[in-house]
C-alpha cells in the first residue's frame, strides 16, 4: 500500500528546507509515495527543483514516487518548464 502526503499552502524558496525535510522523512517510509499537489498555492522555482530532485533520490532508492492532483499554480509551473507531472520533458 502507498503511502500518501498532502503539500499544501506555498512551495518556495521561503519553504523549501522544512519540505525537503517533510520530503526524505515521507520516503524513509517506503518502496512507493504518492504526494497530493491539489493544497499548492504557489509553486517556484525552489518549489519544481525540489520536487524533481525527490523524485530522482526516491528512484535511487527503488521508491516509486508519484505526484497527483496538482494544482493551478503546480500546473502551471510545470507547462512553463515544460514537463509532465512526472518530470519527462514535453
Amino acid at each position: 500500500m502507498k503511502d500518501a502526503l498532502i503539500i499544501d499552502g506555498e512551495l518556495t524558496v521561503a519553504v523549501a528546507a522544512e519540505q525537503q525535510a517533510r520530503l526524505r522523512a515521507f520516503l524513509e517510509r517506503g518502496t512507493a509515495a504518492d504526494v497530493d499537489l491539489s493544497g499548492v498555492t504557489e509553486l517556484d522555482t525552489a518549489g519544481l527543483q525540489l520536487l524533481l530532485v525527490a523524485r530522482r533520490e526516491a528512484a535511487q532508492r527503488g521508491i516509486t514516487l508519484t505526484f497527483h492532483n496538482p494544482s493551478r499554480a503546480v500546473h502551471d509551473v510545470f507547462v512553463m518548464a515544460h514537463l509532465d507531472l512526472d518530470g519527462a520533458p514535453r
